[in-house]
């Protein structure tokens, strides 16, 4: 019981040392107004206009752009000012015409399979951008997000020489759907609750923050030094975060600089525990050398959600009712004690309403089935991957197709999966694997896996990569149907033929 003892001893001190590192917060938080009037008078001076670069990186599926674009083209700011630049990644065999210009904005076709990343593609345009020293600042936006028409000018009131900002977020809905009102009401509670108790108090210390790669401002000479800007995704941020910190540059949260997400695009994904512990241990033997805010940040990094705080406490109960002679249960009432202080003071400071607050209580409930479906998909990904997958559970079809590499042909299995409504394809040849995003028609999730083929040197010679073979729509929204030209027989998108014929190859980015 040694090793039991010293577990539940260790959770007792974490759980105490975060009520006490919140306390902090939760008293600073009590200036909070105090923080806006200072800032509303030195905004409202009239200061010099900063030249500003907005990028966005987008794809055939954010459907938003054209509506962003509209209000970036209409902001209160000069247009004199700023610019828009889209990172648009182009799919091969899409038909819609190209756009070198749209609403204002300059767009960038990336048709180059090797730059079909967030990161890629950002990272080449700032390549080109930064050797002209044109933009004193550059603003990173996701294409699925929604700004004001002061977006820009809030910007650049806030604006210091050297600095990174991230914005804030808040949650909207567009359907009215009493599910997504729900959801809507829930996530709008929690975002007003932390940016009151945590994210505004840590710009009031000068603390950094992780940033937000659909919601960030950088200005030119930061990037000048830094090189590179990392915004795949939660991991390649909380990467990016700690080495502008390591750096001694910070990232400091800014009230105004506001976007807006609709509910149902809304990311409830973090780092993870993995790469979380992986940046702790590669940081943790330099820390006596760096500042003290750096310091804080790798302690930031170690804070508990709310939901590991509701599980653990509710651990410990179990632990009095079942195991009252092994652990100390006047700690576990006290810690309690502690918890339900703090928030109730943190619901004070957060100047929440009463319906705000039930819809608050819900969140760590909404939090735990986003993350059960989010773990419920990667582990039905990794079953296919794997090869065990239930038929009951998942809709799919193993098919043999002929795949060339340049010099050969060869037979690999292409699984052709229907899962909740979206398709995906899996790619399975000896010991690889290839897995695609998920689609509303299997005919996207296949041109998807032959992008990714192709970006590793491999053709897919299926009928719908054959320039002989036209699709005949069926009515349905997944059509699967088409005709060859050569022997006018009726065929699937996957089949494949003697007379395959590839599309010509096109220029690239």
């Amino acid at each position: 019981m040694i090793v039991f003892d010293t577990l539940f001893a260790l959770l007792i001190i974490y759980l105490f040392i975060y009520c006490i590192y919140q306390l902090f917060f939760f008293i600073k938080a009590n200036d909070i107004e105090k923080y806006f009037e200072i800032h509303e008078k030195t905004r409202s001076i009239v200061i010099e206009r900063n030249k500003i670069c907005v990028i966005i990186y987008a794809t055939a599926k954010d459907k938003n752009l054209d509506k962003l674009l509209t209000v970036l083209n209409n902001q209160s700011y000069p247009k004199e000012y700023y610019e828009v630049h889209v990172a648009y990644q182009k799919e091969e065999n899409d038909t819609t015409p190209t756009r070198d210009f749209a609403i204002g904005a300059r767009i960038h076709n990336i048709e180059n399979p090797d730059y079909f990343s967030k990161d890629k593609a950002i990272n080449l345009l700032l390549n080109k951008m930064l050797p002209e020293n044109k933009s004193d600042a550059y603003v990173f936006l996701g294409a699925n997000r929604m700004v004001g028409e002061k977006y820009l000018e809030n910007i650049n009131k806030s604006l210091t020489k050297s600095c990174v900002l991230v914005g804030s977020k808040i949650s909207v809905n567009e359907k009215n759907q009493l599910a997504k009102r729900i959801k809507n009401s829930i996530i709008s509670s929690y975002l007003k609750y932390v940016n009151r108790t945590n994210s505004i108090v840590r710009s009031m210390f000068n603390l950094p923050f992780f940033i937000d790669g659909d919601n960030l401002v950088i200005t030119s000479d930061v990037l000048e030094k830094i090189g590179y800007v990392a915004l795949e995704d939660k991991d390649s941020e909380l990467e990016f975060s700690l080495e502008l910190a390591s750096n001694n540059i910070k990232s400091i949260y800014c009230p105004y600089i506001i976007t807006a997400v609709d509910v149902k695009n809304y990311d409830f994904s973090s780092p993870s525990i993995k790469n979380k512990f992986a940046m702790f241990t590669h940081y943790f033997p330099l820390l006596a050398f760096k500042s003290n805010s750096f310091k804080e940040f790798m302690v930031f990094l170690l804070k508990p959600n709310s939901l590991f705080v509701l599980l653990s406490f509710l651990f410990l109960i179990w632990l009095c009712v079942y195991f009252p002679n092994h652990i100390a249960q006047k700690l576990v009432y006290v810690l309690g004690i502690f918890l339900f202080v703090n928030f109730i003071i943190s619901i004070n400071v957060s100047k929440m309403q009463l319906k705000e607050i039930f819809w608050l209580a819900l969140y760590p409930f909404c939090l735990s089935w986003q993350k059960i479906k989010i773990c419920i998909n990667n582990l039905t990904m990794r079953s296919i991957i794997d090869s065990r997958y239930e038929e009951e559970n998942i809709n799919s079809a193993t098919i043999n197709a002929i795949v060339n590499n340049g010099k050969k042909d060869f037979i690999c299995k292409l699984d052709l999966v229907s899962e909740d409504g979206m398709r995906k394809v899996v790619f399975r040849e000896g010991n690889r694997f290839i897995v695609t995003d998920s689609y509303l028609r299997m005919h996207d999730a296949l041109e998807d896996m032959t992008y990714k083929l192709k970006s590793k040197g491999l053709t897919l010679k299926t009928c719908q990569n054959c320039r002989h073979f036209t699709l005949c729509p069926d009515g349905t929204l997944d059509c699967l149907n088409g005709k060859c030209q050569i022997s006018q027989n009726e065929i699937l998108i996957w089949n494949g033929c003697q007379y395959f014929n590839p599309y010509p190859e096109k220029k690239e980015y």
